[in-house]
């Protein structure tokens, strides 16, 4: 019971919104589906791009991002086998369904002109790759319907480099079941040594409801006529 079961939107930063709208609407051919100013963020846009009902790749555009001048190894890799600082995407892959549908995405991109590479097989799917506008490493990929054998997957080697106990590998693979409280965990101090969100302080002191209805925006930013 509540499992996360898919991408509902990846974020990332733009200084042209447009130029990525263009790319992935006419060279991948993903429909733009919201396009507003971000809630609760001041002069910033946010873009969405639909993969399905329910999962899109998001822009945001400010003056600031504008500003913010890339470095490749730091705020994005130059490849997808290339380093990139932790915490950091380094590449992002996008499902389609079948390897016919693969070559058909390849034919499309490069129809606009953009070099593409593959398909690699890579045992539990089959990709091609190219770089987006500013520096994205975007992938395509197909395991068509298959998931993942993790009992062929999952190295003995590389479990005992990452410093993974038998007993710890145990427990990732079989993640313990949760009985939802409905809501009503507590929520834990902020000084609790966990990560945190940058600029949040205000909000330590509120309530689950007093956030709610505070940063709440549900309105769209377009009246609808029925």
């Amino acid at each position: 019971m509540g499992l996360p079961n898919g991408v509902h939107h990846l974020a990332i930063c733009t200084k042209d919104i447009k130029s990525q709208i263009e790319f992935y609407t006419q060279v991948v051919g993903m429909e733009l589906v919201a396009l507003y100013w971000m809630h609760g963020v001041e002069n910033t846009f946010h873009g969405f791009l639909k993969l399905g009902n329910s999962s899109s790749i998001a822009f945001v555009q400010s003056k600031e991002i504008g500003e913010i001048q890339g470095i490749k190894g730091v705020s994005h890799a130059g490849s997808p086998a290339m380093p990139v600082a932790a915490g950091v995407m380094q590449h992002v892959a996008l499902n389609v369904d079948t390897e016919a549908d693969l070559l058909a995405m390849r034919d499309r991109v490069r129809s606009h002109g953009y070099w593409v590479m593959g398909p690699l097989d890579h045992g539990f799917c089959k990709s091609i790759y190219l770089a987006a506008p500013e520096g994205i490493n975007l992938e395509f990929s197909t395991s068509e319907g298959n998931s993942i054998d993790a009992d062929a997957w999952i190295d003995p080697e590389v479990v005992q480099l990452a410093g993974i106990m038998p007993s710890d590998l145990r427990r990732y693979r079989n993640p313990p079941a949760f009985d939802s409280q409905g809501g009503k965990v507590k929520q834990p101090p902020p000084n609790s040594g966990k990560p945190m969100m940058d600029g949040m302080e205000r909000l330590y002191d509120m309530t689950d409801e007093e956030i709610t209805s505070r940063l709440s925006q549900p309105t769209p930013p377009v009246e609808l006529h029925k």
